[in-house]
């Protein structure tokens, strides 16, 4: 597995919205660069060579080359990014990350990698420098890993709808969620993102949510001592009774049985 041959000297991470037609450069490229397409989509020409990059995917930008950015048309389009650093630029790097795929779907552990690192240059409260440079060493990794797999276990990009949604629920499951709420948070009608989850995952947004809370509930079991009616309520259930049944239909065991099953797994 290619690997970064020593610590780049900085890391930054970056947010950007362009309006419909919008153009970035021409410039040289002088970092390792991620840029990630949030919503829209962008031509990249690298050296004069288009490269289309659309919504959900990340593409890798070497030093020394030119590029020119032409974004969506006729909406506006969003894209974050990851440069990394060096004072001088390693020998051989260049060429070893010539051989990485230009562009990849990616998956939500890097997508969470690059919120991470959003927030953490934002902070007022630590020195983001050192923390950059680790999470886009990370993020460098898991590009590489993905470009490993074969085509077709590499993840499909997801809808920037579901995306929104996934991350509404997996901050707000703890409270009363109806659907409509979670359409509204994703700028979509209910019918349009019940189609999307469906598509994507073959569940509905309903069905995702609850999923959520039962993992979330199954977590703290294995790792707490917190009695079941209070995780019950901590995760969103509207009564242990209620949460006993569902989680009974998911893991066969009701939540009492599968606390002590995990116990006696971890004793032996």
């Amino acid at each position: 597995m290619i690997t970064l041959p020593s610590t780049p000297e900085a890391g930054y991470f970056g947010l950007a919205r362009y309006p419909a037609g919008g153009t970035h450069g021409p410039r040289i490229q002088t970092s390792v660069q991620f840029v990630y397409m949030i919503s829209g989509e962008v031509e990249i020409f690298v050296d004069d060579q288009p490269m289309l990059v659309p919504a959900g995917s990340m593409a890798l930008l070497l030093p020394g080359r030119r590029e020119f950015f032409r974004f969506h048309r006729s909406r506006p389009s969003e894209h974050s990014w990851c440069q990394l650093d060096y004072a001088q630029m390693p020998e051989g790097l260049v060429a070893a990350l010539s051989g990485l795929s230009p562009q990849l779907p990616i998956n939500a552990e890097i997508e969470q990698l690059l919120e991470l690192g959003l927030a953490v240059s934002a902070s007022s409260h630590i020195d983001p420098s050192v923390a950059v440079v680790k999470l886009g060493e990370a993020l460098f990794q898991y590009y590489v890993a993905l470009d490993a797999l074969p085509p077709s276990e590499r993840p499909a990009p997801i809808p920037r709808s579901v995306r929104l949604a996934c991350q509404y629920i997996a901050r707000h499951y703890p409270q009363p969620l109806t659907l409509e709420q979670i359409a509204r948070h994703a700028n979509c009608s209910v019918n349009h993102l019940i189609n999307q989850f469906k598509q994507r995952f073959g569940i509905t947004p309903g069905r995702y949510l609850w999923q959520t809370r039962i993992e979330r509930s199954a977590s703290l079991l294995r790792q707490t001592d917190i009695p079941v009616a209070a995780i019950a309520e901590q995760c969103g259930f509207s009564s242990p009774f209620h949460y006993s049944r569902m989680f009974k239909d998911v893991h066969q065991d009701s939540p009492r049985a599968y606390r002590a099953r995990w116990r006696e797994l971890a004793e032996t």
